[in-house]
């Protein structure tokens, strides 16, 4: 299925701003992970995380993540950035509202501070990174 708006984007703008939405949201949620948010998550989930990490899942979701960000929130706002932010916002406040609630109902012990500040961070990261996107998109044309 191809959305409606993409007729009216070229491929290198796409391209473009899948490979920005990449980048910045590796960049956001690397400071997020690694700095800011680092004590809070190993401090409350410490008991179920895993010791080292495995890489491959959260690459299949970035590259699937981004690619839904881009179909639903970049394409739609037709090169608008507030619209980019908004539809980013829903798309992050859906998805992580899903990941942090589920875990909150069914993972014993799974903390009511980590589930909101994770979907608080995960709603603005999403309405940044599509706002990056629609950036990408607008500069190139």
């Amino acid at each position: 299925m191809t959305s409606p708006y993409a007729s009216k984007t070229s491929v290198s703008q796409l391209l473009l701003a899948y490979v920005t939405m990449l980048l910045v949201f590796g960049v956001l949620d690397g400071v997020w992970l690694g700095v800011v948010a680092n004590q809070w998550y190993f401090g409350s989930l410490s008991g179920l995380l895993r010791d080292p990490f495995i890489t491959w899942p959260w690459l299949v979701f970035y590259i699937g993540y981004c690619a839904a960000g881009l179909y639903l929130a970049v394409l739609p706002a037709r090169q608008n950035l507030a619209k980019a932010f908004l539809n980013g916002a829903v798309v992050g406040a859906t998805a992580y509202g899903a990941y942090n609630l589920t875990n909150y109902s069914i993972v014993a012990d799974w903390p009511l501070p980590i589930t909101l500040i994770d979907w608080t961070w995960g709603t603005v990261a999403t309405a940044l990174v599509s706002t990056s996107g629609a950036l990408a998109i607008k500069l190139k044309d």
